[in-house]
């Protein structure tokens, strides 16, 4: 079997993305061959794209989420069928028509959801789940603050914790403040007001939880202020890296060799630092994932989670949905979608 995918073979701009014809192999022991009816677009495939993705080589094929169907399952595997619909997390590889991926990183998706909105929640809707659930868990009434809070994992963790009862603070570029509000969280413009104090102030005291998708030296400066005593601040995400479309170089050497943080200052106010990566995730913990991700599918489906969709592009485009994202110019998930299923 051919699939078509969108390759980068060196690492550049957007127009790096290029479209070719692959060979698919028919799926072994543990996996599954899934015809791609849309793919998610990430900050990470951004960072992906210029070649500064951890345990990542290029020549690859960006992507790291998708919703699709099984046309072929390995022997003896009996948890999927043929012609199941599946959603999946992969890390890389999802820009295609066609995708062999293992079983255990993929789980039922509902059938009545238009593909676009399973997409856009795959990815972000588990990580936000993982990260309220797992990492810095809070409880009704309980104060967070989400950064980010008009682009896709922002409003998927917004939608969670509004469901649980969770007070959100939610910031965001000035355009974006009315999706934050929306979506039931107290918005705070990043551009024009100091998010800790803010936070602070608007908390009564500070947060519970922070979650962070910026980078280290802005954990520090403002997610951990904007903490009480006991809260915790979430790493998930290293933005500053590419930011604008653009590498920066001293933001790629902050984000491996972060800044430094007085573990005793920690101590002392029982606060805590969690760095969050899925992919750690998928490949150490892989119950939990599943039974995380399969709940956001099901959130879904039940109307209870909802992604909002920023653009969607046919898969052909995928250049065009890079650029669209760097410019941070969008509110929501970016989608790829496949004509030809």
């Amino acid at each position: 079997m051919r699939a078509k995918e969108m390759h980068v073979a060196k690492a550049g701009p957007a127009s790096a993305i290029k479209m070719r014809e692959v060979d698919v192999p028919q799926p072994g022991p543990g996996e599954a061959l899934v015809s791609i009816e849309a793919a998610g677009v990430a900050v990470a495939d951004i960072v992906l794209r210029r070649g500064v993705y951890p345990a990542a080589k290029l020549p690859i094929t960006p992507g790291y989420d998708f919703v699709g169907r099984i046309e072929a399952v390995g022997e003896n595997d009996e948890g999927f069928q043929v012609g199941q619909r599946v959603a999946g997390v992969t890390i890389w590889g999802s820009y295609a028509t066609h995708r062999l991926i293992r079983t255990d990183w993929i789980v039922p998706a509902p059938e009545e959801v238009p593909a676009e909105l399973l997409a856009a929640a795959s990815l972000n809707g588990v990580t936000a789940l993982q990260m309220l659930r797992r990492c810095a868990p809070a409880s009704k009434g309980e104060w967070i603050l989400a950064h980010g809070a008009g682009g896709g994992v922002g409003t998927m963790l917004t939608d969670l914790a509004v469901a649980r009862g969770i007070k959100v603070i939610g910031s965001a570029s000035g355009g974006k403040q009315q999706v934050v509000a929306d979506r039931g969280a107290t918005p705070i413009d990043y551009q024009r007001e100091d998010v800790a104090a803010r936070a602070r102030e608007i908390s009564g005291g500070g947060v519970v939880a922070a979650y962070d998708h910026i980078g280290p030296s802005h954990l520090k400066k403002v997610s951990l202020p904007a903490l009480r005593e006991g809260g915790a601040a979430v790493l998930y995400g290293g933005y500053d890296v590419t930011r604008d479309g653009k590498l920066n170089l001293l933001a790629a050497l902050r984000f491996f060799v972060a800044p430094s943080i007085s573990i005793g200052r920690l101590f002392a106010s029982s606060q805590s630092v969690v760095a969050y990566a899925i992919n750690n995730w998928m490949k150490d913990r892989p119950g939990p994932f599943r039974e995380d991700f399969a709940e956001a599918m099901a959130l879904v489906g039940e109307g209870k989670l909802k992604p909002l969709i920023a653009a969607t592009y046919p898969l052909e485009q995928a250049a065009e949905a890079h650029r669209a994202l760097e410019t941070r110019s969008v509110a929501g998930k970016i989608v790829l979608t496949n004509a030809s299923r």
